[in-house]
């Protein structure tokens, strides 16, 4: 089986030599072979890596990525509800981008001069100030 170093593994995955090394320290990855004092990795590590990427690509964390590891002999099922949960927190930040477009869209469309003068830029300082009681 092929053995590569760890730069030959950074350049077929996209992925730095220090990112590497990192998540072999944090246990994502395993230990890797040593010969001649160089790790060796088989080209199923660069597998585990894309992996890694894809899972944060998508907002995992690595203590998530971590969790679905550790349990995914014991609660094979673990990883649909950090990915729902992922899901819903996803939904809970686009729903405060819209309504954040929507505030900049609309303090944009004023034609007053001055930014406290616009009417409204005063509804969000009024609707602020309500929500904090």
């Amino acid at each position: 089986m092929a053995q590569w170093t760890i730069g030959q593994l950074a350049a077929a995955t996209g992925v730095p030599t220090s990112k590497i090394r990192y998540w072999e320290r944090k246990g994502l990855l395993p230990t890797p072979e040593r010969s001649g004092g160089q790790r060796r990795y088989a080209p199923q590590d660069a597998t585990r890596i894309a992996r890694l990427r894809l899972c944060q690509e998508v907002g995992f964390t690595l203590e998530e990525i971590a969790t679905m590891d550790e349990h995914r002999a014991s609660s094979p099922d673990l990883w649909r509800d950090l990915v729902r949960a992922k899901l819903a927190d996803i939904e809970r930040q686009r729903a405060e981008l819209d309504r954040r477009s929507a505030r900049l869209a609309g303090v944009l469309s004023c034609a007053h001069a001055d930014l406290p003068e616009c009417p409204h830029f005063q509804e969000h300082v009024r609707d602020y100030l309500a929500a904090r009681g």
